[in-house]
């Protein structure tokens, strides 16, 4: 605004000293004494210098406020980047929220299907173990010369808990019937010893 005021300003004496050395040209050749007073040149010379008397100095004040324009449209711009990372972020979080709730319902419904698993296996186990009781009361009253060539034919697995489930008594007498080797491989079955290279031997 201050600019324009100059500029004007500026105008307004040039069009001044083009009007004064317009007149001084009528007046000049009317009077011969005044050349030198309103010669053109001169007039012409002086306008600079008077415009550069009226031109103040740039206004410290103008230049602070143009930076610190600056600086707040700077921030605003940093401010909408920050709202903007920050509702991204929130969306994120949304997003893991919904996530983990569908976890949370999957360990829910696996620990349910672990929980009916585990009353199935105790169920066949019970079974089984009823199983392998009745096998032993049935080798209990078996002569044990044929009980011990059974055993010898037998899973080794099967043969230890039915052995597991007699009288001892009863498994010694049939132990005495089945050979060393296979005596050997059931009584690992029994303690859980893993087979030995040199005992295969």
């Amino acid at each position: 605004m201050r600019r324009l005021i100059i500029l004007c300003e500026i105008l307004v004496v040039a069009l001044i000293v083009i009007k004064l050395a317009a007149a001084g040209g009528v007046l000049q050749s009317m009077l011969p004494g005044a050349a030198s007073v309103l010669d053109l040149d001169h007039a012409i010379a002086n306008v600079p210098q008077k415009a550069q008397e009226k031109a103040p100095a740039k206004d410290p004040a103008e230049d602070s406020l143009a930076r610190e324009r600056k600086l707040a449209a700077s921030l605003a711009d940093r401010e909408r980047q920050l709202d903007s990372r920050e509702s991204a972020i929130r969306e994120e979080e949304k997003k893991l929220q919904a996530l983990k709730g569908e976890i949370v319902a999957k360990i829910d419904a696996l620990k349910g299907l672990e929980d009916r698993l585990s009353g199935m296996l105790d169920t066949v186990k019970a079974a089984e173990d009823k199983r392998l009781r009745d096998l032993a009361g049935v080798f209990e009253a078996t002569p044990p010369a044929q009980a011990g060539s059974m055993l010898e034919k037998m899973d080794k697995k099967l043969a230890a808990g039915i052995l597991m489930n007699m009288k001892s008594k009863k498994a010694g007498a049939i132990w005495g019937h089945i050979s060393a080797q296979r005596a050997a491989e059931i009584a690992r079955e029994i303690t859980g010893t893993p087979n030995r290279p040199e005992a295969a031997q």
